[in-house]
């Protein structure tokens, strides 16, 4: 099958429309709806309903959408492969959240690349559940996460300790003071939802919730209140006071990767360097 005809279904769903589509994929309207029904007859079945000014996907087209995504993944994965440089043996596929990548990742990928010179890299950042999909269809190597996955076809490695601390705008100011003042709500899972119920139990609603550390360091940089943020952060961060009459949270960081990788002794290597993150 021409891989073509997957990535655009693929941006016909995204964007809902054939012609954005076509804008996107630099081909006219006329070749994308020719693609369509050609994967739609070559699969005998009908993959989207058409209405004026927008597409949705029939249950087929759903069946079919993860697949035409590993199957895209695959053939660009393969093509990285293929076409590695002459000084590189191989490539590595790491993956990770946007909050591991802000924090911490950054400088140990930097250490993979001294350590490894002839290693090929590519680091991506996604959220939880989509890091487990891209290591089950084996379009990631490694992934790094704060809750692994409970599957017998991954194995996962303790690498690291998150430690998060209640930081405040103002220097001087006690935990009810941050409650009442602006307090943002960051999610870090739900490990760290559970130790907030269990120690602060009814507070008031948050000014604002978010689920990157990052936002909620932006908003503070420019208004007064207060976050559980990376104790890491602080000493960089000179208008971020810990609260000290706060507890903190930690919770361990882990590397997973699938039972049974194709290079085993390279995982092991690299998960042997990512050794004592810390945030």
């Amino acid at each position: 099958m021409d891989i073509d005809l997957l990535k655009t279904f693929l941006e016909v769903h995204k964007t809902r429309h054939f012609g954005k589509a076509a804008d996107n994929l630099y081909i006219t309207s006329a070749a994308v709806s020719a693609r369509i029904k050609q994967l739609e007859q070559h699969l005998g079945v009908t993959l989207f309903v058409r209405s004026r000014g927008n597409v949705q996907l029939t249950s087929e087209g759903e069946r079919l959408l993860p697949r035409a995504e590993t199957l895209v993944l695959t053939w660009n994965r393969t093509l990285q492969e293929v076409s590695l440089q002459p000084n590189m043996s191989t490539r590595l596929h790491i993956g990770a959240t946007y909050g591991l990548w802000q924090f911490t990742l950054q400088r140990k990928l930097i250490e993979l690349t001294h350590a490894l010179p002839d290693l090929a890299i590519q680091a991506e950042g996604h959220a939880d559940t989509e890091l487990v999909r891209r290591l089950g269809d084996r379009t990631l190597d490694v992934i790094l996460l704060y809750e692994p996955p409970n599957s017998p076809e991954f194995k996962s490695m303790k690498v690291g300790q998150l430690k998060l601390v209640m930081a405040s705008t103002n220097e001087n100011t006690s935990v009810k003071s941050c409650f009442e003042n602006d307090y943002i709500y960051v999610d870090w899972g739900t490990s760290f939802a559970l130790f907030h119920a269990k120690r602060f139990g009814e507070i008031p609603p948050a000014v604002l919730r978010v689920n990157l550390a990052a936002i909620a360091v932006s908003y503070l940089s420019a208004e007064a209140g207060s976050a559980y943020l990376p104790q890491s952060l602080l000493p960089e961060t000179p208008f971020l006071h810990q609260v000290k009459a706060a507890p903190s949270f930690s919770r361990p960081i882990y590397a997973t990767y699938r039972e049974g990788s194709d290079n085993p002794a390279l995982i092991s290597q690299v998960i042997e360097l990512l050794q004592g993150i810390s945030i």
